[in-house]
């Protein structure tokens, strides 16, 4: 922690410590912050980037604490819907995984409009088979007449 004195406070910069937890569709972002005690002059950001921000400015005695952390977050989160809750010294942050359905979703898409556009092509080949048919029938009827 960097500490500077100023009028009679002590001003200081810390870096916080985090860890990593990967869950099943979801991974946890643990900022470890036992200076901070409730959730005020926290912030939490997300950049169009995928990069997440975290900062906080904070008093703790006589001690101003402030500190800035970047994190590059992976492709595969929903930056949309991530959470943010601080808890007994700890900020954590729920990074949701982007859903597999959401890209099984456009092949099952494709998938039913391909069995429908095969369901339609077949019903047109039996048509023309059909209506083939019906015209070799007619037109043999109308020679032999």
């Amino acid at each position: 922690m960097m500490e500077n004195k100023l009028n009679g406070s002590v001003e200081g910069h810390f870096e916080p410590s985090y860890e990593w937890q990967h869950q099943e569709g979801v991974d946890l972002l643990l900022v470890h912050l036992p200076e901070f005690k409730d959730k005020e002059g926290l912030k939490v950001q997300v950049s169009n980037c995928g990069v997440v921000r975290i900062s906080g400015d904070g008093q703790a005695n006589q001690t101003r604490l402030n500190f800035l952390k970047e994190i590059q977050l992976r492709k595969d989160h929903n930056v949309d819907a991530i959470k943010a809750k601080f808890e007994k010294g700890v900020l954590k942050i729920t990074l949701p995984k982007k859903s597999t359905n959401e890209s099984l979703n456009e092949v099952s898409r494709f998938k039913k409009f391909k069995k429908v556009a095969l369901g339609v092509a077949a019903i047109v080949v039996v048509v023309s088979a059909f209506s083939g048919f019906a015209y070799y029938i007619y037109r043999t009827t109308i020679v032999k007449d």
